[in-house]
C-alpha cells in the first residue's frame, strides 16, 4: 500500500478536478507536492485535508483567491464557523475529517469528532449521516490504494464498539417476531448489520446476530433453534450471479416458513425470480419500512 497521494488521488477523494489542483497550485501556491527519491510528485495528508478545506470554502461562494491567501488559523475559524451555519455542509466537513483521522489512525481526534456530533443529534443520526458516508469514503480509499487494512480495521473497530454499546443498552424483548441476522461466508463488513440489529431491537422485535462469514448449513440450524420468522443477511461484496442464484435456491429450500430479507446495495441488479418468501433491500430506509 502505497501512502502517497497522487493528484488524480486529490481528485477523486475531494471531488476537484487534477485541471483545477494544478491551477491553485501554480497560481495560488495552495499545496505544495513533495517529490519521491526518483523525482515523482505525491501529497500527503496535511495537503488532502487543506485542500478539502479550501474546496469546501469555496463550494460556498468564497473566492479562491481570498481562500488561498488564508492563513492555518484564519483557515481554521472559517472552517469552524461554516460548520456551525450549515448543516449540510458541516457534516461533509466532519466526514473529511473522520477521513484525516483515519488515516493518521488518530483516535483522539476520531473521538471527538463523533462525540461531538452525537452530542447534538442522537446514535441514529450520527450512524446514518456522518458513519455511512464515511465508510463510503473509505472504500473509495480502498479501492485506489490509499488506505491499508490496518487503516479499515481503525476506523470499522471503533464503530462495532460504538454499534455494541447502542445495541447493550436495548432492552431485549420477547415477541412474535424472531429475526435472524448474519453475513454470508466469505462477507466480513458488518457495520451496515450491526446497525440493522440495533434498529431492529429497537422496533420490540427479538433479533439474533450471528455475525460475518456464516455459513447457510448453520444458519439454517439456529433458525430452527428459535424459530426464527425473518431472516436478514447481507452481501456486500458482490459474487457472481451463477453462484449467488444457487445460493438463494438453498435459502429457498431451507427457509420456506420465514420471510427471507436480502441486502444488496444494487438490488435492481439482483433477481430474485419466482421466490415469494424472498424480499430485497438496498438501504436502511427500506429495512426500517420492513420493521
Amino acid at each position: 500500500m502505497n501512502s502517497n497521494l497522487s493528484i488524480k488521488d486529490l481528485e477523486n477523494i475531494s471531488g476537484v478536478k487534477a485541471h483545477t489542483i494544478r491551477i491553485w497550485e501554480k497560481r495560488y501556491d495552495l499545496i505544495k507536492p513533495e517529490r519521491t527519491p526518483t523525482n515523482i510528485r505525491f501529497y500527503d495528508n496535511t495537503a488532502l485535508k487543506k485542500l478539502l478545506n479550501i474546496s469546501s470554502l469555496v463550494s460556498k461562494g468564497m473566492k479562491i483567491s481570498k481562500a488561498a491567501m488564508l492563513s492555518s488559523e484564519k483557515l481554521h475559524e472559517a472552517i469552524e464557523n461554516l460548520q456551525k451555519n450549515d448543516s449540510v455542509n458541516s457534516e461533509k466537513l466532519l466526514v473529511n475529517d473522520l477521513i484525516i483521522a483515519t488515516l493518521n489512525c488518530d483516535v483522539f481526534s476520531f473521538e471527538k469528532y463523533y462525540s461531538g456530533y452525537r452530542k447534538k443529534h442522537g446514535f441514529e443520526a450520527t450512524v446514518e449521516k456522518i458513519l455511512y458516508p464515511l465508510f463510503v469514503r473509505i472504500g473509495l480509499l480502498w479501492s485506489v490504494n490509499k488506505m491499508n487494512i490496518g487503516q479499515e480495521h481503525f476506523a470499522s473497530q471503533l464503530v462495532r464498539k460504538k454499534l455494541f454499546a447502542a445495541i447493550n443498552a436495548l432492552p431485549h424483548k420477547a415477541s412474535d417476531n424472531k429475526y435472524l441476522l448474519y453475513l454470508p461466508e466469505k462477507q466480513h463488513h458488518e457495520i451496515g448489520l450491526l446497525y440493522a440489529h440495533y434498529l431492529i431491537l429497537k422496533k420490540g422485535n427479538q433479533s439474533v446476530y450471528l455475525g460475518p462469514n456464516v455459513p447457510l448449513s448453520y444458519v439454517k440450524s439456529c433458525s430452527e433453534t428459535i424459530k426464527a420468522t425473518h431472516i436478514l443477511c447481507s452481501f456486500i461484496i458482490p459474487i457472481a450471479k451463477d453462484k449467488m442464484l444457487v445460493y438463494l435456491d438453498k435459502m429457498n429450500d431451507y427457509f420456506k416458513d420465514g420471510q427471507v430479507i436480502i441486502h444488496n446495495n444494487k438490488k435492481d441488479k439482483l433477481d430474485i425470480g419466482k421466490r415469494p418468501s424472498m424480499s430485497l433491500i438496498s438501504s436502511i430506509d427500506d429495512l426500517k419500512k420492513m420493521i
